[in-house]
This record gives C-alpha cells, structure tokens and sequence, in this order.
C-alpha cells in the first residue's frame, strides 16, 4: 500500500489524500488491514491448539474428545466433539439437573430425610458406604455429596427419587437430556447395580452412561448462562461444583496461585480406561465452559500420575492458555 507524504509532496499530497478519502478513509484502511491480520493469527491459533490436543492423544495412547466454548467471544475448539464416550461419573450432573426440575415442581422435597441403609451402600467413591446405617440426611445434601465426592450410594439415593420402576427413573433423566437438547446423552443404570444392567452392546460399551463433548457443552453453557431454569437454579448448581474435590484433572495445572479470581466449577469420572472432565472456568476476565473425555487409555488405574488423568490436565490448561491468555 502507498503511504503519501506530505513533506516530499507538498499541496499535491493532501489533494491526493483528500481524493482517496483523506486520512481518515486511510485510517480506516488500516484498520481494517490489522482486524484481518489479527484474525488469521487468531485461525493459526485455533488450528494449532486443535494440533496439540491431538497430538495429546497420542502420547497417552487413547482417544481424546474435547469441546470447549469462550462465554465472552463465542469462540468454540472441538476435536471428536460428536463422538461417543463412556461418561463415568460425569452422568451424574444431568442426574442433579433433573433433580433440580423436580425441585421446581416439589419445592420441599430438598429437605426430605433420606435414611442410610446398610443394605443400600455401594462401593466406590464416595463417603456414605463408611457411615452408620439408620442415620439420616437431607436429600439436598445427598445430592451435594453425589457431586463434591462423586458418591455412588448418593447417586442412586438421587436417582431413586425420579421414579418407582427402574426404567422410569432413567427416563425420567433421559428425556430431560433430550429436552435440552442433549440428543446422545443417557443415564444407563444405577450405579453398582449389576442385576438391572442391561444386555445390550450400548450397556456393555459405555456402562452406567454415554454421551459426548458437545451435548456436555450444551449442558454447561445453559447452566453457565444462569439459563438452567432460572438463575437461582444456575447459581445452585455452579456452587455445589465449585465444591467438587478432586483436583487432580482439569484443575490439577490451572494457575490458581497466580490469579487470584480464579474458579472451577466442575465434575470429573474416573473408572479404568476412562478419564473425564467437565465444567466451567472463570476468572476476572471472563468464563469458559468444557469437556474433556479420554477413553481406552493403556494406563488405567487411578494413580495420581495415570497418563490419561495427566492427559485432561494438559488439554485443560491448552484451553485454558487460550482463552484467557
């Protein structure tokens, strides 16, 4: 592009500026010239993050999904966001959304007594498998518990209140996950309950749940927007996340130390092969939301140094390095 001067060309130069549209139409030129630039630097980026997630993939010797949306430009990063994962503990999210939709209709129901039944405690994660039987707590609390420590006897307490027969309680989960949009999310089964798994080939390949990053998404982006239902509701459910415990994930690199305002909110699974996270991520600067699923990981265990619980870690600060940075 020419630049005119007027030193070297005097009362010709500003004519010539005036009938381009003067420095003014040039500033704007400029602009414009520096908008395309900082967009193709964005495309590089975007593509080269894509890369590494990838290539993330193949160093723990898995499959990786990833889905992640900045709240403040709109900007998404997908790799295999519409494949199909076994979900792991994540399912138990949806189950809290639909617990929330029948608080709605059932506003006391929060604070029903649920008694603790010996004959009822699953194993796994969780605390309530430790605790005396015949005590009570209240239903909201259970459900906290389902969340913050991924509790499996919670979670089938939780399930327990959608239904009397097995396959209506799973329904009742399964069509709200349509409802919003969530075509290929489903709650399977129970947790630990062998004798009502049923004997299909989705069953035996996903066990207690399926679903992928992009219906995750969906679900969080409405939570994250205060769109859950209501805010209230949105608020709530971010709160119990935000005291999820494990930390060895998504938020096992994010630098908390370093700033101050920043949170997580989210939900992680864990069982073998599987290594999942999701959730939202914000700060000072604004939120993002995500889900991140590795699956048929050749290092399953739950070892703080298992490759594929470091792999989510690595893609969780790749999105994070991103957005915010």
């Amino acid at each position: 592009m020419k630049v005119l001067s007027t030193r070297s060309g005097g009362a010709n130069a500003i004519k010539s500026l005036r009938r381009r549209g003067g420095p003014r139409h040039l500033a704007h030129r400029l602009i414009i010239l520096f908008v395309i630039a900082r967009c193709g630097v964005a495309a590089q980026d975007h593509a080269a993050l894509e890369q590494r997630i990838r290539g993330i993939a193949a160093d723990f010797g898995g499959r990786v999904g990833v889905a992640a949306k900045n709240l403040v430009s709109g900007e998404v990063v997908r790799v295999n966001g519409d494949s199909l994962f076994p979900t792991a503990s994540v399912i138990k999210l949806p189950v809290l959304v639909e617990l929330f939709f029948l608080l709605r209709q059932q506003p006391d129901l929060g604070g029903k007594p649920i008694q603790l039944l010996d004959s009822l405690k699953k194993p796994g994660s969780g605390i309530l498998q430790y605790l005396h039987g015949g005590q009570s707590l209240k239903l909201i609390d259970i459900a906290s518990l389902m969340i913050i420590l991924s509790d499996n006897t919670a979670t089938n307490y939780v399930i327990d209140q959608f239904g009397t027969q097995h396959d209506e309680k799973l329904e009742a989960v399964n069509s709200r996950m349509r409802e919003l949009g969530l075509a290929h999310t489903k709650l399977l089964n129970k947790l630990y309950s062998f004798s009502t798994k049923k004997k299909t080939e989705e069953a035996r390949r996903f066990g207690i749940g399926v679903s992928c990053p992009d219906d995750m998404l969906k679900l969080l982006e409405r939570i994250a927007r205060r769109e859950m239902i209501d805010s209230m509701t949105s608020d709530s459910i971010i709160a119990i996340m935000r005291n999820q415990q494990d930390m060895l994930q998504a938020a096992r690199l994010l630098p908390f130390q370093e700033d101050s305002t920043l949170w997580i909110a989210d939900k992680t699974g864990s069982l073998d092969e599987v290594k999942n996270d999701i959730g939202v991520v914000g700060n000072s600067k604004g939120r993002y939301v995500y889900a991140i699923f590795c699956d048929q990981s050749k290092d399953p265990g739950e070892q703080v140094d298992n490759r594929a619980t470091l792999a989510v870690a690595r893609i969780s600060r790749l999105i994070y390095d991103h957005f915010v940075k």
